[in-house]
Order: structure tokens, then C-alpha cells, then sequence
């Protein structure tokens, strides 16, 4: 058995086992997306439950002096971990994002799409491509 046919039996072993993998990592993520929102709706209740507990501490300890402020905030609070999540919502995945420049000074672009040179950033600068500029 010869380097390359070794190799190509690696390479085959490799890809197989990435997909046993691939199709494992796909479960977990299914497992995890199905518990996440249950999660975060415990974790929503928990985190409204404690403000109000430290709003009420907090406007013990000050007399009441604070009671509207303590309770907009307390307010606040509870208005935004109501809202509806992100992760709920569907999201879309593009299939053929538009491809990126390549990097690099020839490949960068600027606001209208047209390529930076040193000299459109710099007038003093000279361009790569183009002639030497003259004073």
C-alpha cells in the first residue's frame, strides 16, 4: 500500500467520522434550540422576581424617598425581559451571501464600490497601479 492510497484511506475514515459527528452536533443543536426559550422565560422570572425584591429592600432602606424612580426602573426591567426574544422569532439564513473582496489595499472598496488607492485617501500618496503622480 502506497502514500497516496494510505492517505485516501485516511481521508475517507476522516470524512465519515465527520459526519457521524456533524449529524450528532445537529441533534444536540435541535435539543438545545427546543429548550432554550423555556430557559430564558425561567431566567426572565428569576431576574424580575429579584428586582422586585431589591426594590423593595431598596426603598426600605430609603425611607420611600425613591419609591417612583426604584419603580419606573423595576418597571423597565420587567417591560424589556417581556419583550418577545430573538431567538423565538424565525431566522433566515442566506444561501449565496454576495461574495467578499479579497483583502488587501487592491481589494478594498469605498462607499460607492469604487477601490481606495492611496491616493484617493491621500493625495501626497501614489497609486500602485497607476503612474507616479507629479507635484
Amino acid at each position: 500500500m502506497g502514500f497516496m492510497d494510505r492517505a485516501k484511506e485516511l481521508a475517507d475514515t476522516a470524512l465519515l467520522k465527520a459526519g457521524e459527528v456533524s449529524e450528532r452536533a445537529a441533534e444536540l443543536s435541535g435539543t438545545a434550540r427546543e429548550k432554550a426559550p423555556g430557559y430564558l422565560d425561567r431566567a426572565a422570572d428569576l431576574a424580575v422576581k429579584a428586582t422586585d425584591v431589591t426594590t423593595g429592600g431598596l426603598d426600605r432602606a430609603t425611607g420611600g424617598r425613591f419609591h417612583d424612580k426604584l419603580e419606573g426602573a423595576s418597571t423597565r426591567v420587567g417591560e424589556t425581559l417581556d419583550r418577545p426574544r430573538a431567538a423565538q422569532q424565525p431566522t433566515t439564513v442566506d444561501a449565496d451571501p454576495e461574495p467578499t473582496p479579497p483583502p488587501g489595499p487592491a481589494g478594498m472598496a469605498g462607499p460607492a464600490g469604487e477601490r481606495i488607492t492611496p491616493a484617493a485617501t491621500n493625495p501626497e500618496a501614489t497609486d500602485p497601479d497607476g503612474p507616479p503622480r507629479t507635484p
